[in-house]
């Protein structure tokens, strides 16, 4: 068919003045003197304000008139006289005015008028200038007036319109006149001829087509592409109309059409054209089969093919009537069904004349397959049956069986809401519904966790018509949907579960020290679930402490002769009550420290797919070591000379303070040493100890090292060192005193 193209153009405003207008007159102020006459130009009611040195642009079609009345009022503060009004230009603009008498004077506010009319005579440009020169009293000492002038610049523009066709057939352009005629020839009835009426703006201006009517109705003629109306149609554009005929019967067919042009002017384009018939009968022909004839509207089968195997057929049309008939196309519609050579068209066939149309089938799928097959008007179904292996799945759940296509969009094997750790079965079944045997040799899921499994099954041979069940199992280990995959060979079917939370956790029960646990000591923990639980679990014990002295960093799990830290790890089996820490089994020992302080200890409990089972608010295990007396556990005696010594004490205090240090000394046999006992206020050097980075990770503990040098007389041959036998030492807090005093020998 030929293009079907309308050509834009801009909106032809013949006889007004609008509002694009000012902004051409305003255009070419810049190039004019500034004056004291404001301009307005005024056509059929439109005004537009007028700079000096506008252009005045007039549009009109040759044998008409366009006018445009320009007023100019005098808005100066004294007076202006007009001496001159001199229109030069193109002969085809007749300039008037009301001034009767120059020079005139014009006083504020007083107006004079000028009427231009632009009659084109051709479609060339015009152009012209009207100059109005005029002289204002000076303001300078000289007295000399001040010369001044309106300029006015004049365009003036015409449209030319012609004619042309373009047949379908020809591709050719044919220019026509008014009253001229497209001949669209012979036509083979019911097919459809095609023609461009083109109409061609070769003037200098814009024009306005008003109107184009139509062929009468039941004609054979048809016009398209008719614009809305009115149209306007720029300079060297064109608009280019659809013709269409479509002949009914055998005679000679007429119309015609009219195009008004603005002003008036009406052109008339003629159509001719006969129709002619011609009898087409259709043959279809297979190789190795006899030939048979199809009708138009009936169907033509194909012979049955593997799919992604061809075959083909020829339709032969032959032209059995008495005229010259076309096919204008041939096509066909469906995938599997395509032309094999390109055919060329239009054909036209003479009485007794065949033309072949050769068809290849490609079945895509197993099945029967359908297509269309055009043949210039006539219409035919077409028919073919694809061989092979053809796998549909579906499957059963409460009893309800869904078909599932993975080809679909969103298709999926569904699965109800289940809490994590139960299980949910569907049965699956892959059905052959093709026409030969399937090899299945892959059959698995894919998932996270494991959630979809299948059973093994061997690779296999389904024969047509035959099925395979097998069950898929969801068993969520995480809340919330879960997806996986089902491999069929290498087509995959989406599986989608949903997992609600898993069922509560049982009570339980953490076992150690319960109340107040003496400091510096080792306790075992364990912990145990009042019934078994049916998922696997690992969870965490954690240790926090809290007291008014500080915490003691040994407060800690405790692994053989190293110390662990303050969380342990543990399994609990499903359907098993014991937690299990690992490396110790079911108990882990737990060192208290030297600190009064809370322990806590708190634990959480996580399935193995990650879901948090961990009650709101779970029970703990809590004991205090209490503020006590220090504690001494060793006193040394080092660095003996003869006369001195120094006594070491180790020792820790839960409240990490320290009042006092008490020391007894017990005389060796004979001697006789006087005063035995001493107190000493350690309290600021405890205090410093305890505030000591050094002290922070020691908890409580303490070591105490006080130097003693003796005095006094013995005998010759003995040592003031000889004269003590031992050492007793205790040391106190704010709680009280260490008991039982710790004793070091001196010698």
């Amino acid at each position: 068919m030929l293009s079907r193209v309308v050509t834009l153009s801009r909106l032809v405003l013949c006889g007004l003045i609008p509002a694009v207008l000012v902004a051409v007159l305003a255009a070419g102020a810049a190039s004019a003197q500034t004056i004291d006459f404001r301009l307005v130009a005024t056509e059929n009611g439109q005004s537009a304000l007028l700079a000096n040195g506008s252009i005045l642009p007039f549009v009109t079609a040759v044998g008409t008139q366009e006018t445009a009345t320009v007023i100019a009022t005098y808005i100066g503060t004294s007076q202006a006289t007009v001496t001159q009004l001199q229109p030069i230009g193109s002969t085809e603009f007749t300039v008037t005015s009301n001034l009767t008498a120059l020079p005139e004077v014009f006083t504020p506010g007083e107006s004079f008028t000028i009427t231009i009319t632009y009659a084109p005579t051709s479609a060339s440009e015009a152009g012209g200038v009207i100059t109005v020169n005029y002289t204002e009293p000076s303001t300078s000492t000289t007295g000399a007036p001040v010369q001044n002038s309106i300029v006015l610049d004049l365009e003036g523009f015409s449209p030319s319109f012609t004619l042309g066709y373009i047949l379908e057939t020809t591709k050719n352009f044919v220019s026509i006149s008014s009253g001229g005629t497209i001949p669209f020839g012979a036509t083979q009835v019911n097919t459809v001829a095609a023609a461009d009426l083109v109409i061609d703006n070769l003037g200098s201006g814009e024009g306005v087509i008003t109107g184009i009517t139509q062929p009468p109705a039941g004609s054979p003629f048809q016009v398209a592409g008719i614009p809305q109306l009115p149209y306007g149609l720029a300079s060297e554009m064109n608009l280019t109309l659809l013709v269409t005929y479509s002949p009914t019967a055998v005679e000679q067919d007429t119309a015609s059409i009219q195009i008004t042009f603005q002003g008036g002017v009406t052109e008339t384009v003629n159509f001719s054209g006969n129709g002619i018939t011609s009898t087409f009968t259709y043959k279809v022909l297979i190789p190795g089969k006899p030939a048979t004839t199809v009708t138009a509207n009936g169907t033509i089968t194909f012979p049955r093919g593997n799919v992604g195997s061809s075959n083909g057929l020829i339709v032969q049309v032959t032209n059995t009537g008495t005229a010259t008939g076309t096919i204008s196309s041939v096509s066909t519609s469906g995938p599997p069904f395509t032309l094999t050579n390109p055919v060329v068209t239009p054909a036209t066939l003479t009485p007794g004349e065949s033309f072949s149309v050769p068809i290849t089938y490609t079945p895509t799928e197993v099945g029967a397959q359908t297509g269309e097959l055009f043949i210039g008007n006539a219409f035919f179904n077409l028919s073919g049956q694809g061989l092979g292996s053809d796998l549909t799945y579906s499957y059963t759940s409460g009893g309800v069986t869904t078909t599932v296509d993975p080809n679909t969009a969103g298709a999926a094997v569904l699965f109800g809401s289940i809490p994590v750790g139960q299980s949910e079965k569907v049965t699956f079944t892959i059905t052959n519904s093709g026409t030969s045997p399937a090899t299945i040799s892959l059959i698995g899921t894919n998932s996270a966790n494991g959630q979809f499994t299948v059973p093994a099954l061997p690779a296999q041979t389904l024969a047509a018509s035959k099925t395979l069940s097998f069950p898929i199992t969801f068993t969520p280990t995480v809340t919330g949907l879960s997806n996986g995959t089902l491999m069929v060979n290498t087509t995959a079917i989406a599986l989608d579960g949903n997992a609600t939370a898993p069922t509560a956790l049982p009570s339980y029960t953490i076992s150690g020290p319960s109340g107040t646990a003496q400091p510096a000591t080792q306790s075992n923990i364990s912990l145990t679930l009042s019934k078994g639980y049916s998922l696997d679990l690992t969870g965490t014990l954690t240790i926090t402490t809290e007291g008014s002295f500080g915490t003691d960093p040994a407060v800690q799990f405790a692994v053989g002769s190293v110390a662990g830290n303050r969380t342990a790890d543990f399994t609990i089996p499903a359907n098993t009550t014991s937690a299990n820490f690992a490396g110790t089994g079911s108990e882990i020992p737990l060192q208290t420290g030297t600190v009064a302080e809370t322990v806590t200890l708190t634990p959480t409990f996580t399935t193995a797919g990650g879901a948090d089972v961990t009650p709101s608010s779970p029970p703990t295990l809590q004991f205090t070591i209490p503020s006590e007396a220090p504690v001494l556990e060793y006193a040394l005696v080092t660095g003996e000379t003869t006369n001195s010594f120094s006594l070491v004490l180790t020792g820790y205090s839960t409240t990490r303070s320290l009042n006092s240090l008490n020391v007894t000394f017990t005389p060796a046999t004979g001697f006789n040493i006087g005063t035995a006992a001493f107190t000493f206020d350690i309290s600021q050097a405890s205090a410093a100890w305890f505030a000591s980075t050094a002290s922070e990770g020691l908890g409580g503990l303490f070591s105490i090292t006080m130097p003693f040098t003796l005095q006094g007389t013995v005998k010759v041959g003995q040592e003031l060192i000889e004269s003590i036998a031992s050492v007793t030492a205790t040391v106190s807090n704010s709680i009280g005193t260490s008991t039982p005093p710790q004793s070091a020998p001196v010698q």
